[in-house]
């Protein structure tokens, strides 16, 4: 999607001219506002930046492998490179793919046996991938653009293209773990990949893949569930723990952050109690009624709130001529 810029009109212009030649406006600080990203802190990221980086790091190199077999095979220049890595939620990629796709559904295998299970999915486009087919069959790869479903033939040749990836995908983890990967299906329906949770986080490579004239993308989806138990693996090998402090620093750096938390300023309320009337009812209010609170057992008895949270129960009363509230107990 291309957002355009907002197109000022004439009397804006003139405002901002008449501005700048005021000085009423830094002409320095327009543009300069610094960029905030926005978090969601109902849906946590699952992935580090170091992690997103660590896979960002391994499909380079499957890429660059891969695109070197291809070109190979195919005996024209086939290049392809990481667009980016990103993380969302799988049902936001499942929701974002059409009715007809082409996913390779590949299993992930190792010696302890940590990874059985687990899989990721491979997503080609459909023109790249009937590309890819015109040029096995001795074409030139110009008939990509078809508007139909696969034939079992063609499929048996994406089959063959599938697992011609698997040894570089072994290949690019072989510095950080042993990884053997096995083509367990090719899906054409994307409403049928539903063995991978709504919810989970999953992380996206987006690979553009391009052959002559031709480009289109490759997205690999690693479900957070799948990836977990290589980001162990790596951590344990090639991440150091951090280091202990000193007992006497860490009580020293306890001190110094309540001696700093202790001058924040607080807002404690006396609650007397409290009360709900009508709009109609407050409209009504004459001087001299009554109203009613919620307080029953001790009218004396108040809740103290701190920053709006109740903390503490007490007894109002006076001193030195004014009203006071003496603590009884915390809440």
């Amino acid at each position: 999607m291309i957002h355009m810029a907002e197109i000022l009109s004439q009397k804006q212009i003139d405002d901002l001219l008449a501005n700048l030649e005021s000085k009423k406006v830094d002409i320095n600080e327009i543009g300069n506002k610094k960029k905030v990203k926005e978090y969601d802190f109902m849906s946590p990221k699952q992935f580090s930046r170091g992690q997103l980086k660590l896979l960002e790091t391994v499909f380079d190199d499957f890429v660059k492998m891969f695109s070197n077999q291809l070109t190979g095979m195919f005996r024209t220049a086939c290049r392809m490179e990481v667009l980016q890595v990103e993380e969302e939620k799988y049902r936001d990629f499942n929701n974002a793919l059409s009715d007809s796709v082409l996913v390779a559904i590949i299993g992930m295998h190792n010696e302890k046996s940590e990874l059985e299970g687990k899989q990721i999915l491979m997503e080609l486009s459909r023109q790249v991938s009937f590309a890819f087919i015109d040029r096995m069959l001795g074409g030139n790869g110009g008939g990509f653009k078809i508007d139909r479903d696969y034939t079992d033939i063609e499929l048996s040749l994406l089959d063959y293209l599938f697992k011609q990836m698997m040894p570089f995908l072994k290949s690019a983890w072989s510095d950080y773990m042993k990884i053997d990967y096995t083509l367990d299906a090719i899906a054409t329906n994307s409403r049928l990949l539903q063995f991978i949770q709504p919810d989970e986080s999953v992380a996206i490579v987006v690979v553009e893949i391009t052959l002559d004239e031709l480009k289109g993308n490759m997205n690999i989806c690693l479900p957070a569930s799948s990836l977990e138990d290589i980001f162990r693996v790596f951590n344990s090998k090639y991440i150091k723990p951090p280091k202990k402090e000193n007992p006497d620093t860490e009580q020293q750096r306890k001190v110094d952050i309540m001696s700093r938390v202790k001058s924040s300023s607080l807002t404690v309320a006396a609650i007397l109690g409290q009360a709900e009337i009508s709009l109609k009812e407050l409209y009504s209010l004459q001087v001299g009624d009554v109203i009613l609170l919620n307080t029953f057992e001790d009218k004396n008895a108040i809740v103290l709130n701190v920053e709006g949270v109740p903390w503490f129960t007490g007894v109002i009363g006076t001193k030195r001529e004014k009203y006071a509230v003496m603590i009884e107990k915390s809440i």
